[in-house]
């Protein structure tokens, strides 16, 4: 829900090299060129809408899960690592218990 949350506010706002004019945090008023940015054409005001189609806000969803991807990449490496050690340890284990069990006979 928190990923959500930040990807909201950040569309919410329209680009900043748009120039729309702050009046509220719901409404913003159009620029009267809006030549600098063709997410300029895409943002809008509707509140269901988020300006989910503008091209800033999918960059920012793509940067925001390459970060999740690398945090939880380290992660995985970090766990697959322990598991062979934990492997060797065991595997080492239980030739040393047969190698008793051997020289018992």
């Amino acid at each position: 829900m928190h990923f959500l949350c930040v990807v909201q506010s950040g569309c919410c706002k329209p680009p900043t090299a748009c120039g729309y004019n702050f009046v509220n945090p719901t409404l913003w008023l159009n620029p009267t060129n809006m030549a600098a940015d063709a997410d300029c054409y895409l943002w809008s005001n509707d509140q269901s809408q988020l300006c989910y189609s503008c091209n800033s806000c999918k960059a920012g969803l793509l940067g925001n899960l390459r970060q999740d991807w690398r945090k939880a990449n380290l992660i995985l490496i970090i766990t697959v690592v322990v598991l062979i050690w934990v492997y060797v340890i065991a595997c080492s284990a239980f030739r040393n218990a047969q190698t008793e069990d051997l020289s018992r006979k």
